[in-house]
């Protein structure tokens, strides 16, 4: 007696095969969130490593970023209350403009071996500082890495 596929065949070994994948999904932890007070830290001390490089009262900023989230808010108080002139734009820099390009990304990372971390990226013109935080301990940031 040999067995002829069916569709019925068929659908069953593809939803066999979908719910291996969506296991290993379900599996993968979550990062946790961020409290206010942490992004407000982390802002710190980015605007404090920017001012081992950038001279405060020198420097202009045209910070690229469109979101009223929380890390964006404690960037830009971070850097007025730091001393550098601060533009927001979400267009192209002005051709005649001095200001340094500054763009941020604060990502969580979703490796295993790296749960429960951020790392920031900042990129000013070309070049781009970065520091990963362990979330559940902010007090001990891992150190910056400098690429130009």
């Amino acid at each position: 007696m040999t067995m002829k596929p069916t569709i019925q065949t068929a659908t069953g070994i593809f939803m066999d095969i979908l719910a291996l994948f969506s296991a290993g999904c379900a599996n993968q932890p979550t990062v946790p969130a961020l409290p206010e007070t942490a992004y407000t830290a982390i802002a710190a001390d980015a605007v404090n490593q920017l001012a081992a490089l950038y001279p405060p009262a020198k420097t202009h900023f045209l910070l690229k970023a469109n979101d009223n989230t929380l890390f964006n808010n404690a960037v830009k108080r971070q850097l007025r209350n730091g001393g550098y002139a601060l533009h927001e734009s979400t267009g192209e820099v002005p051709a005649n403009s001095d200001a340094k390009q500054l763009t941020y990304v604060l990502d969580p990372l979703t490796d295993v071996a790296f749960y429960g971390y951020y790392r920031l990226t900042l990129s000013i013109d070309e070049a781009q500082l970065s520091r990963l935080y362990d979330a559940n301990n902010l007090s001990k940031p891992n150190y910056w890495s400098y690429r130009k």
